[in-house]
């Protein structure tokens, strides 16, 4: 009888995958090297569950995981529970729990997150994500510090020729301000920003009576995308908005420092980039591969989602997705194979441990094949 080339049991819901022996050897290989980037960083991994109370997946900033969170009903409480989509609200949730006020903390993280919807590229809903975040530094200096293990993690996976391309929701956001916007409206108007729909700004303004001074601010805005020279541009059209000259200044030591750093890494901005506004209070970053499709790592600054644990702390931190860097990362040396032959004679079993210990793969014969 042959073996059927499919069977119904062995489909797996859309998203998901097996990860076979090679591909996991090389996941285990990368995920080891870059945990011990981390540490000599000083940031220590901790391990958060895969389920919490779907109030703390869910609190503050990190509602914006609504969509993307699996709920489950907890059989045993009978509250509603969670599959983390990702990691970060539980850092923050761990931080809020085990740190003091004023203490500078450093968490790395390694697991699997799930995903209720694939994203627009058809992509994984189980990513293996890791990621480091920093607490308690309020400056610019720890925003330097997580993207340059953000790009040393990539650099650490073998990932040539990268592009970082950053930004900072507080310079949209102080253009809102400037309108006295609160409440839905501002959230209205910036998500016009986020989608970059700037004939749908230009028209909410007029219908708002914001002026034509702010409806300039905007325009010019909409403009200010390139390299090192844009956050002079800016500061000369928008520098009358003090928030925007604080943003301004954060960006250009971070950039300034990771030139000095990093020759080689290519740098652009987007002064008009707020994905994740709601979610996000300073720098947004993104790390791109050769490809330049999908960002292979990215992060920013998070400083309000501790609040609803009951500690607002200053927070930066990066995520990436280990599973697409395995393409660029070396492929493991697997260790190297000795047959045995069939047979429970203790001579032979001694000397079948004895090439273990010494970093053999020893398979034995137990089908007693010639």
């Amino acid at each position: 009888m042959t073996r059927p080339e499919t069977h119904p049991a062995w489909l797996l819901p859309s998203g998901f995958e097996d990860v076979l022996p090679a591909r996991t050897e090389a996941l285990e290989h990368c995920r080891r090297a870059l945990i011990d980037l981390y540490t000599q960083w000083g940031y220590r991994q901790v391990i958060p569950p895969l389920v919490e109370h779907l109030e703390s997946l869910l609190t503050g900033s990190a509602a914006d995981l609504d969509l993307q969170t699996w709920k489950l009903l907890d059989q045993d409480s009978g509250r509603l529970v969670g599959l983390r989509s990702d990691m970060t609200p539980q850092m923050a949730r761990i931080d809020a729990q085990t740190s003091s006020a004023k203490e500078v903390r450093r968490l790395a993280y390694a697991g699997t997150v799930l995903r209720a919807r694939p994203d627009l590229l058809g992509g994984s809903r189980a990513p293996f994500q890791m990621g480091g975040e920093l607490f308690g530094v309020d400056g610019p200096e720890g925003d330097l510090e997580v993207l340059s293990l953000m790009v040393e993690s990539l650099i650490h996976c073998a990932v040539p020729n990268l592009l970082l391309d950053i930004g900072h929701v507080g310079i949209s956001q102080a253009l809102a301000d400037a309108a006295g916007l609160e409440g839905a409206l501002r959230a209205d108007l910036l998500q016009h920003v986020e989608r970059k729909a700037w004939p749908d700004v230009r028209a909410w303004l007029r219908e708002h009576h914001c002026g034509t001074e702010l409806s300039a601010d905007f325009d010019a805005l909409s403009r200010l995308q390139g390299e090192f020279d844009v956050l002079e541009q800016a500061r000369q059209r928008l520098g009358h908005h003090p928030a925007v000259c604080t943003a301004l200044d954060d960006l250009r030591f971070v950039w300034g420092a990771l030139r000095l750093r990093y020759p080689d890494l290519a740098i652009q901005c987007d002064l008009s980039e707020i994905h994740g506004h709601r979610y996000h209070t300073g720098l947004l970053f993104s790390l791109f591969g050769p490809q330049r499709g999908e960002a292979l790592a990215s992060g920013g600054r998070y400083d309000d989602i501790g609040a609803a644990f009951g500690r607002r702390r200053a927070a930066t931190g990066f995520s990436l997705d280990l599973k697409p860097l395995l393409r660029e990362f070396p492929e493991a040396e697997s260790a190297r194979q000795i047959w045995a032959p069939a047979g429970t004679d203790d001579l032979l079993w001694q000397s079948m441990q004895e090439h273990r210990r010494a970093g053999y793969a020893v398979l034995q014969d137990l089908l007693c094949q010639e």
